[in-house]
């Protein structure tokens, strides 16, 4: 399979679980969109857990070669945990990212398997000072209307 996540331009939904530090477990959903242009590739997104009251979480990602096969670059701001920088490693049929926080505090990693052209499975967690903050499993599908 050729990926298809990031690597076209592309409007995606997501559902799945959030897991919060407490071991609460609630339910998400986001969207995502992605964008090429010549200069860049942009990957813009929001993740809703629904939690009384919702608590959205956004990313503006700015992807980019690295000079290395199946590695990109990757560096976003979030505005609860500052400017985030990562790669996305493609490996078989999942992109797996890792990442770290400007200031170090914060970390995590997240893999995506593809599991058709329109449809990834994600998972991932975060780190606030080497301890769990929250971790999420979703479905990611591309709106193709």
């Amino acid at each position: 399979m050729v990926h298809t996540y990031f690597f076209q331009t592309a409007n995606w939904t997501a559902h799945g679980t959030y897991y919060d530090a407490d071991g609460e477990v609630l339910p998400l959903s986001g969207a995502v969109q992605i964008e090429h242009s010549a200069a860049k590739w942009t990957l813009d997104g929001w993740l809703e857990v629904r939690s009384d009251p919702a608590v959205r979480f956004t990313n503006c990602y700015e992807i980019a070669p690295s000079g290395r096969p199946d590695t990109l670059c990757w560096q976003s701001h979030n505005p609860a945990l500052g400017t985030l920088r990562g790669t996305f490693e493609i490996v078989g049929p999942c992109i797996v990212s890792a990442y770290r926080s400007a200031d170090g505090r914060y970390s995590g990693t997240e893999t995506l398997r593809q599991l058709d052209a329109d449809t990834y499975e994600n998972v991932g967690v975060s780190f606030a000072d080497g301890k769990r903050l929250s971790a999420w499993t979703a479905q990611l599908i591309r709106n193709t209307e």
